[in-house]
């Protein structure tokens, strides 16, 4: 049986569309270990994630798993965090908006070590497109983290639902100009979200805490801060051409 791993997808009808994009990887779920099919079934339950989360996820932890960094963590029996973090991308890239605190809590792992290996996943492929093309990968990641934060401030009475619907459009525009103006993936996607959000947040007006991003996205201040800058002044520039051409 092989693996799946997502499509390309929309936020509100991520599971529909990840069918349009299937990437089948040569291993499959009996590539895994008894141990590593009971982590992956541990997860699922914990967290109440569909079938196809799981798919996705699996596929995804044998792809990074079968790299030199895969193997190497291999050998020093480092792999669950992988796994989990595995899970965590899979779930937004599939729409699902579960927050890293329910990642931390149920799954009892530090947000730091998750983003690590996050991170190290992602670059694990960054030079194939084995799974799906980088910069779209990249940008999926960053739609879903920006849902995740805004759902969360939500919940803590930060924002408004219309608000909450304002900011994620806001920040999904940003991003989309920013990325055709020449945002490469090198910036993680949690940099993306924060420095997006953090623009949004500033030009709504919202009364949402700066440090209250930079932790939501997993982020200091000071690097959100910068991305942010980095963001503006591509919009900046992308306003003057546009005057320029008129």
């Amino acid at each position: 049986m092989n693996a799946y791993i997502f499509g390309n997808t929309d936020c509100r009808c991520a599971r529909v569309k990840a069918q349009e994009r299937i990437y089948s990887l040569n291993k499959g779920v009996e590539s895994l270990s008894k141990e590593e099919h009971g982590l992956f079934f541990d997860a699922m339950q914990r967290l109440g994630l569909p079938n196809e989360v799981k798919q996705a996820a699996v596929a995804l932890y044998l792809d990074f798993k079968s790299r030199p960094i895969g193997e190497y963590n291999a050998d020093h029996k480092n792999l669950e965090i992988f796994l989990i973090a595995s899970v965590s991308l899979a779930a937004k890239a599939m729409g699902d908006l579960r927050t890293d605190h329910e990642f931390e809590s149920k799954m009892f792992v530090s947000r730091e070590k998750l983003l690590d290996a996050e991170e190290r996943i992602i670059k694990s492929f960054g030079v194939q497109d084995s799974i799906l093309p980088f910069p779209d990968l990249v940008s999926q990641l960053t739609k879903r983290q920006i849902e995740s934060m805004a759902e969360g401030f939500a919940e803590r009475g930060l924002v408004s639902s219309n608000e909450r619907e304002e900011l994620v459009r806001r920040s999904h525009d940003y991003l989309d100009a920013a990325v055709e103006k020449g945002l490469g993936p090198k910036m993680s996607y949690r940099g993306r979200a924060a420095g997006v959000m953090l623009k949004a947040v500033r030009d709504l007006e919202l009364q949402i805490p700066e440090m209250d991003i930079a932790r939501a996205a997993g982020f200091d201040k000071r690097t959100m801060a910068t991305n942010a800058d980095v963001i503006d002044a591509l919009l900046k520039d992308s306003k003057s051409s546009r005057r320029k051409e008129t």
